[in-house]
């Protein structure tokens, strides 16, 4: 459990540098702190929690002593007619577990009630590594926004220079047209982002069960970031939320099989009376033991049931480990190709497209570049835009993912 509790922490700064937020702004911390508060999921695991404590309790108590009154020769014909011949006899009984029955009862309980914290903590990670993928999915599409504003800066003051070219008549007044559809298809583009912004809010604040009240998420994308060497990430498979998972459920199965096996041995039972006979006037003590004959082992069929369960826990323990390890290499394979296209993206693509627009803007004011020229150049260099704001996201959902899958903190803190 410790080894996950970080985890949690964790998620509540993973990747993110605040800046200055408006009253309306949404930071990932605030975001994080209303799931853990209001989430459904997470909800229904206080009560399963004590749900599991009240079954620990009930697994200490002892079987209850008994009273027993006994009431012979009485109420018949002859001499027992009536209740000159009768004898009474009262007398407390108590069971005797053996065999470690209420140790071993209370161990399985036990297990049991770690399990549901286990998996409180489980899915808590999950809740909040789904919050944080859908607070940076939002993120994206505030940048692809403004993005999008820069594009219709750029297209805005070509549609200037072209219509300035065409009263002098040195275009043709379609290529005033072809900007103003360039233009306009760009808005049309904005206007669907915006659309995919608000369906996105609605999405985030659904993780605490509320409609939005922020106009924005505040933050931003923080590069380069220090990634994972593939020893550290397969190391950290080891403890892993859903192999710890298996693990749990294994202690459990064995904790049930034991209580199970010493269910099956016999108790003893223990009892002491007081017997009156009323035809003598006479009272004597009456002490009893007795054992049940256990022919047969009553819970074979559950044992074997336990025992199988286990086995199969154990398999699947070695096949989700070794998955894991899979998807944990392919994550940072992953990882290592987006940033190694980043980089490149930001340090040579993307000056190379802002020199050719700026090269062709200038030779179109000239007339030695074409319409078609300047717009494959915006084109360009929008695309390459988009790439580094895409794979800058994708970069940040993967790191969730390994996050997530793992249980571990890779970057620690945002310096």
């Amino acid at each position: 459990m410790k080894r996950l509790s970080f985890v949690v922490a964790f998620l509540g700064i993973l990747l993110v540098l605040p800046v200055n937020a408006a009253a309306s702004d949404l930071t990932l911390s605030d975001a994080l702190s209303r799931t853990l508060k209001s989430n459904p999921d997470l909800q229904k695991y206080e009560y399963q929690r004590q749900a599991a404590e009240a079954l620990t309790l009930q697994a200490e108590f002892s079987p209850n002593p008994k009273v027993g009154l006994e009431v012979e020769n009485f109420a018949g014909s002859g001499e027992n007619s009536g209740l000159d011949n009768a004898q009474m006899t009262l007398s407390f009984s108590q069971v005797i577990e053996l065999g470690g029955k209420r140790q071993q009862r209370v161990n399985a309980a036990t297990a049991e009630e770690k399990v549901q914290q286990a998996e409180f903590e489980y899915q808590r990670i999950e809740v909040l590594a789904q919050t944080t993928q859908r607070f940076y999915q939002l993120m994206k599409l505030q940048e692809l926004i403004n993005l999008s504003k820069k594009q219709l800066h750029r297209t805005e003051s070509l549609l200037k220079t072209a219509r300035e070219r065409s009263e002098a008549g040195a275009v043709a007044h379609s290529e005033v047209t072809r900007i103003q559809l360039q233009r306009e298809r760009q808005l049309t583009d904005r206007d669907e982002m915006k659309g995919k912004l608000a369906q996105a809010q609605a999405k985030l604040s659904a993780m605490w069960a509320e409609e939005p009240d922020f106009q924005q998420v505040s933050g931003h994308f923080r590069f380069p970031l220090s990634l994972p060497e593939k020893s550290e990430a397969l190391r950290a498979v080891n403890k892993a939320p859903e192999y710890l998972r298996l693990l749990d459920s294994e202690r459990l199965l064995r904790a049930q099989a034991k209580a199970l096996k010493a269910d099956s041995s016999s108790d003893l039972s223990l009892g002491l009376g007081l017997r009156y006979n009323n035809q003598l006037d006479d009272t004597g003590f009456v002490v009893e033991a007795s054992m049940p004959l256990q022919l047969q082992n009553p819970n074979i069929g559950r044992i074997k049931q336990r025992r199988v369960l286990h086995q199969s826990n154990l398999q699947q323990q070695k096949l989700v480990r070794t998955q894991l390890r899979s998807l944990a290499l392919a994550l940072v394979n992953s990882l290592q190709t987006h940033q190694s296209y980043l980089t490149k993206v930001k340090n040579t693509l993307l000056p190379l497209a802002q020199q050719l627009l700026e090269q062709t803007n200038k030779g179109y004011m000239r007339g030695t570049h074409s319409l078609l020229q300047v717009l494959d150049a915006q084109n360009e260099l929008a695309e390459l835009e988009y790439q580094r704001i895409s794979r800058e996201h994708t970069i940040y959902s993967d790191v969730i993912q390994l996050e997530r899958m793992t249980g571990q903190a890779f970057l620690g803190e945002p310096q």
